[in-house]
């Protein structure tokens, strides 16, 4: 059972099958939270700006518009937390929603703890609350974690909640080495080990937002065979 607060969460699933629409309905209100669906790609952008609600489950295969579009519509103003939920299992698909803002991706046919453990986790990285320390600062990039803000070169930074949960981690660690499972399991849980890439399109994404030059980073550099590493000094 989810805890009193997650309970004020609010679920929107964007299905356009009403058996899988039902289960997932079932499911998640069975564990306290509030949802609600919608099966057409019009009707959930219309719901995400009324509704607001804290995170989204998106079909691909829409009858109006492709779960793509209506993602690539949503990130172009908004951070919003979606997982996208697909019978397409084919890697290029799951990699293509990636690096459009899916914060995850889930295949069908999915289990109903691997749902609710998606779920969870991703949630709770936008409710994440830091250690006692306010504000982490490696060369120009600073984090003021208070407010889940970030800056490079005085210049504000739009991050979605797990690229925020990246960065904290390796501005905790500058100038060491976080591996590829250290990552994956205090950002995503441990449910995805072993999946690199879904961390590998995300710090994709995160280079291009937060470098002078993405294939040549020097704030996220990568440690073949380990991880990624967050320099100190520009002095590759």
């Amino acid at each position: 059972m989810v805890t009193v607060q997650d309970q004020t969460f609010q679920i929107l699933i964007v299905e356009d099958d009403d058996d899988t629409a039902e289960v997932m309905r079932t499911l998640l209100r069975d564990v306290g939270y509030r949802v609600m669906s919608v099966d057409r790609g019009e009707s959930a952008l219309q719901e995400i700006l009324q509704l607001a609600p804290d995170l989204v489950l998106l079909d691909l295969n829409l009858p109006d518009i492709h779960g793509l579009e209506v993602l690539r519509m949503v990130r172009a103003s908004s951070f919003l937390p979606m997982i996208v939920v697909s019978g397409h299992g084919k890697e290029r698909d799951r990699v293509h929603a990636l690096e459009l803002g899916a914060d995850d991706y889930l295949g069908k046919p999915f289990s109903p703890e691997e749902l609710i453990a998606r779920v969870r986790a991703l949630l709770r990285r936008v409710e994440w609350t830091p250690k006692p320390e306010t504000k982490l600062t490696v060369r120009r990039l600073e984090l003021d974690m208070p407010r889940r803000q970030a800056t490079i070169r005085g210049q504000r930074l739009h991050l979605t909640p797990i690229e925020y949960g990246i960065l904290a981690i390796l501005m905790r660690k500058a100038g060491k080495i976080v591996t590829h499972e250290e990552l994956l399991r205090a950002v995503w849980g441990d449910n995805y080990q072993n999946d690199y890439s879904v961390l590998r399109v995300n710090i994709s994404r995160l280079r291009q937002k937060i470098e002078e030059n993405a294939r040549r980073p020097t704030y996220i550099v990568t440690v073949p065979g380990q991880g990624y590493s967050m320099p100190l000094s520009n002095k590759l």
